[in-house]
């Protein structure tokens, strides 16, 4: 059985901010019950709550089984001898780590080509993105808030007899600002004013686990991935967020999230420090995100500082490193929304900052109905190393990039009351030594006509047409791109890797048969072969041809679907 011992220690929150805690005398008591899996947790709380003179917090039925409880310290001994107990950990406290066309934004894509921003078409990419954090602001003009939950809620009126719980009425809007500037990085609106997200328009929904001073707990945080597994239609969360040490109950929490289709992006911390000694940062499952300091959303290191000192292009010397450490991403000087009472927006940095750069960009991909290995594979290969790496560990992990056309959105035009079904991209390729044949005709649009296909071959050259011959100039894997567009003008992108080879030669047999003789034919390289015979009256297959001696055939003819002839003679 794992209990945590060590008291979880403040995270640092946005530079340049000052933020107090109330400090707690009951955290010693407060603890974790993760219970078998065939167990009920409400059932078995309440038993263990009147046994042990305590009162139980969050009952946790989706991401875990199990509860949170307050109890005598005494008590704990009995609890850890129930044979329903799995384990039992120390809850411990969690906080926020805190941070035009915001330089971050504009670092990770170029907006001509991932999306079209900086306009007034206000099309919401269309996905789900969960934000734990200290609420959002669910009246900005710059946020599309579909709903939440309040995890901090509870009934009962002093601390040893309340019973806390999820309300998705109310509460869960932004008393703090950290939530509303996470959300705004994540999905802002495209709509001709403030600041554009990553994901612009992407629904939104405020999970608050964190209160006014940007503090929380490890059962709160839990309460809240519980929650959004249980809505079941929510694709990503962000947790910028977390504190020291490990915690098997959250690391089981993100697992389930995982498992049950959810991506869960986290910051790494504000430290400048191992992340493996932070939760959530260092769950197997979590995709972990270090901070960038970047000033110009350009490449090269030339930007000059504006709001802190750091050097352009390299790791914010406050962001955490090591192995949990899955990605790099914009986190000095992001501008974004804050709550409209506080200015509606704000500058700061933290790996908080960071983190919901690559949530916005999970949410691209999960628009298109990618599931989180899927996210996670694509985030990585398709990042690039285009900065400098100064960790302690010298290990250097890819900066997010979603210039790729596989972070292409799905997306959902709110001004069309009849809204246009985009068209659906698809293309196959065949090859003969360096020339390739391209057929877009699989392509598909539900509700119209797709009129345009344009097709980018991977080696700097480009086509237009859905049936299209393009002739390579060395043997290589080559990334080609296909968008269509339809007669609405909504667009939808295809990406797939070619790979152009020498043509495999074709073997031929002869065998006889005794009455009969065989003429088969296959592919040096063990491929699957196909054509059509000269023969007609023969036993004929894809890959044989068996012919009666009677009628004195010296040879066949076996011609490929690559249009490749071969002679084939009588043994």
């Amino acid at each position: 059985m794992n209990i945590m011992r060590n008291v979880l220690l403040l995270m640092l929150t946005t530079f340049f901010i000052s933020t107090s805690y109330a400090q707690n005398t009951d955290v010693l008591n407060k603890y974790i019950v993760v219970l078998k899996p065939s167990t009920i947790p409400s059932a078995v709380a309440s038993d263990i709550a009147q046994q042990a003179n305590g009162r139980v917090g969050y009952i946790y039925e989706n991401a875990i089984r199990g509860f949170s409880i307050s109890i005598p310290e005494k008590a704990l001994r009995g609890i850890l001898n129930n044979p329903n107990v799995l384990y039992v950990e120390q809850d411990l406290p969690i906080t926020a780590f805190l941070q035009t066309f915001p330089s971050g934004v504009e670092r990770i894509f170029a907006n001509d080509v991932t999306l079209s921003i900086n306009n007034t078409d206000d099309q919401h990419v269309d996905a789900d993105v969960a934000v734990l954090d200290t609420g959002i602001d669910i009246d900005h003009l710059d946020l599309n808030v579909v709903g939440g939950a309040n995890c901090l809620s509870y009934s009962g009126k002093s601390p040893w007899n309340r019973t806390y719980y999820c309300d998705e009425t109310k509460g869960y809007d932004d008393d703090h600002y950290h939530g509303t500037h996470v959300a705004g990085t994540i999905g802002a609106l495209d709509n001709d004013f403030g600041v554009v997200g990553v994901a612009p328009g992407v629904r939104l929904w405020a999970v608050k686990v964190l209160d006014s001073a940007g503090s929380g707990s490890l059962a709160g945080i839990i309460a809240g991935i519980d929650w959004v597994v249980k809505q079941g239609n929510i694709e990503v969360i962000n947790m910028s967020l977390g504190g020291s040490g490990q915690s098997n109950a959250m690391d089981s929490a993100i697992k389930a999230a995982f498992e049950a289709g959810v991506f869960v992006v986290v910051a790494a911390g504000n430290s400048n420090a191992d992340s493996a000694d932070f939760t959530p940062a260092n769950a197997p499952f979590a995709f972990t995100v270090s901070a960038l300091a970047d000033f110009d959303g350009l490449e090269g290191g030339y930007g000059s500082a504006t709001c802190r000192s750091d050097e352009d292009d390299t790791l914010a010397n406050f962001s955490n490193w090591g192995t949990p450490v899955d990605i790099a991403a914009p986190g000095v000087c992001i501008t974004s929304t804050y709550p409209i009472e506080k200015g509606s927006y704000g500058t700061i940095s933290g790996t908080s900052m960071a983190s919901p750069h690559v949530a916005g960009a999970a949410a691209l991909l999960a628009s298109k109905e990618n599931e989180p290995t899927q996210i996670e594979n694509i985030l990585i290969t398709k990042g690039n190393s285009n900065w400098v790496d100064t960790s302690p560990d010298g290990v250097k992990e890819p900066l997010l990039d979603i210039q790729s056309a596989a972070f292409v959105p799905t997306l959902i035009d709110v001004n069309n009351s009849n809204e246009n079904a985009p068209p659906a991209a698809q293309f196959n390729a065949n090859c003969i030594d360096l020339t390739c044949t391209f057929d877009a005709s699989a392509s598909t649009d539900s509700d119209g006509t797709i009129v345009s296909y344009e097709w980018n071959f991977g080696d700097y050259s480009s086509g237009s047409g859905d049936i299209v011959v393009h002739v390579y100039g060395a043997y290589a894997s080559y990334n080609v791109t296909l968008t269509v567009t339809d007669d609405k003008g909504a667009v939808d992108v295809y990406e797939n890797t070619v790979n152009v080879s020498e043509s495999p030669a074709i073997v031929t047999e002869s065998i006889s048969m005794g009455k009969t003789w065989i003429a088969r034919v296959s592919y040096s390289s063990g491929a699957n072969i196909s054509g059509t015979w000269s023969e007609s009256g023969g036993s004929c297959t894809q890959t044989q041809c068996e012919i009666e001696l009677a009628k004195k055939k010296a040879s066949v003819v076996f011609t490929s679907d690559q249009n490749e002839s071969v002679i084939i003679y009588k043994p």
